[in-house]
């Protein structure tokens, strides 16, 4: 199931309306979330988007609505909201974003990816953007832009790894699936880890809507380096041993995932 970072809405002919709720849940006699959806529901009102976490006690809500020709629902809304939620409600606003038709999560920065209680901020970049980096890189670089590439790939993962040995108790291997979740989750691409043998220090990842690949289809020729480069960096930290790796399958060739084999 894809899962949105942020969801921005424009359209100068619509009325969208943004809102924040924070209140104390009481789990199960008051889930605020349900509670926020009913009022929706009982208002009849399209509710665009969502996005709901927690913290503690409290959980958080962002919403998205589309209040166009029915803005007057907006104060009931409000009112409805005040009424429901009493004293447990922690913080409400309505988000502005200071341009007509334009609604986002104003608040909603920075993006925080947490792993085991490490919040890390995410500095999120589009396929698109990727796209005009590495393409721009070959056509300025021309054949020195895969070394480049391979090596930016391989600091990113020896500093993912070099994360990852924080954590403790942990085996090798599971700490390569830690590491493979958290790109996942950062929109990376899919990933499995097919093999790992932690006494031989031999592993096989398989990948499919990757990124890099993603970016690159029009390049028949060209070879996952970043990926390839990252996953050097991450096992050699990980096994603390000077690894090499190799994409032994690429989607590009006909194959259904790429393949890296790292030793």
């Amino acid at each position: 199931m894809p899962v949105h970072i942020n969801d921005i809405y424009y359209d100068p002919e619509k009325q969208f309306c943004g809102m924040y709720i924070a209140s104390k849940a009481s789990m199960p006699d008051f889930d605020p979330t349900i509670e926020l959806l009913n009022i929706l529901n009982k208002n009849k009102v399209c509710l665009l988007s969502i996005s709901s976490h927690r913290s503690e006690d409290v959980v958080h809500n962002f919403i998205i609505l589309d209040l166009t020709d029915k803005s007057k629902l907006k104060e009931n809304m409000i009112k409805n909201i005040h009424e429901i939620f009493g004293s447990r409600l922690v913080y409400f606003e309505c988000a502005e974003s200071g341009v007509p038709g334009l609604i986002y999560n104003v608040n909603g920065y920075p993006v925080i990816l947490n792993v085991s209680g490490h919040p890390m901020q995410v500095a999120a970049m589009t396929t698109s953007g990727w796209k005009n980096l590495v393409i721009g890189m070959i056509r300025r670089y021309k054949g020195d832009a895969t070394l480049m590439l391979w090596n930016m790939g391989n600091d990113f993962g020896e500093a993912h790894g070099k994360f990852l040995l924080e954590i403790k108790n942990l085996s090798d291997k599971n700490r390569i699936m830690i590491g493979l979740a958290v790109l996942q989750a950062l929109g990376w691409g899919k990933f499995d880890l097919a093999e790992c043998d932690e006494f031989g220090k031999v592993v096989v990842i398989r990948a499919t809507e990757n990124f890099e690949e993603l970016i690159t289809r029009e390049l028949l020729e060209y070879e996952n380096r970043f990926l390839l480069g990252f996953f050097v960096g991450l096992v050699s930290r990980v096994f603390d041993k000077a690894c090499r790796g190799t994409e032994v399958k690429c989607i590009k060739l006909g194959d259904p995932y790429c393949e890296f084999l790292i030793k």
